[in-house]
């Protein structure tokens, strides 16, 4: 077994705790020019803590520019492991690209990332739920409408009651029954557009990701 020595560099930034996220990227954007002169391994663990740190801080869009690179690196070096992370750091990496896609809302590619990560491993049930969640969060549309039409039933309830109050009870109480009827029922309807428009698209990301997942675990 051939010991292998470790520049100064590496030594000093990997002697931060890698959990001190804010100081990791101060040191790694203090001392990025002169990360070009180390090897490729020393190079890709200390961006590995660097995006690591950046998604842990929520800078998920710096994280999206750098990601990339360590997800190359990992294919074109076949680096496998880095120290206090997955024994996969590909598939590690890949997982929190999607993740971060997801935390900017950019489903698409959140949905893409999670469809490879099946394609990798169609068993692991994070991934298939994660492709879940992200085809749910997708029907931007959908869920808009039900939260629409709840809120719309509401007011329209609130004025209908206000009516109810101010003009039926006062001057037509024969119709106060129906009136009252009248607006449970557009309360309920409010209800159930909402409840409808959000168990349909439920319906459609678990039919979607189940169906991906099939396809994958039949080939």
């Amino acid at each position: 077994m051939t010991l292998r020595h470790y520049s100064q560099l590496y030594r000093n930034l990997r002697d931060l705790d890698p959990h001190d996220y804010q100081r990791v990227i101060r040191k790694y954007e203090e001392k990025e020019s002169e990360l070009g002169r180390l090897d490729a391994l020393e190079h890709f663990e200390l961006t590995v803590f660097y995006v690591d740190a950046l998604y842990q801080t929520g800078a998920y869009r710096q994280h999206q520019l750098m990601v990339d690179l360590v997800i190359e690196a990992s294919i074109r070096e076949s680096f496998v492991e880095v120290d206090n992370f997955s024994n996969d750091i590909f598939q590690f990496m890949l997982f929190r690209k999607a993740a971060a896609a997801y935390r900017l809302r950019n489903f698409d590619t959140a949905i893409h990332v999670g469809q490879e990560l099946v394609r990798i491993d169609s068993g692991r049930q994070l991934y298939v739920r994660f492709l879940r969640v992200a085809i749910f969060k997708q029907q931007v549309a959908v869920l808009q409408f039900g939260r629409a039409a709840f809120i719309f039933c509401i007011l329209f309830t609130a004025f209908l009651i206000t009516i109810n109050l101010l003009v039926i009870t006062n001057f037509f109480p024969w119709l106060e029954p129906p009136f009252q009827w009248a607006i449970g029922l557009v309360f309920v309807s409010g209800l159930l557009l909402l409840a409808g428009s959000y168990g349909f698209a439920l319906a459609r990301s678990y039919r979607r990701a189940f169906r991906f997942q099939r396809r994958q675990l039949n080939k």
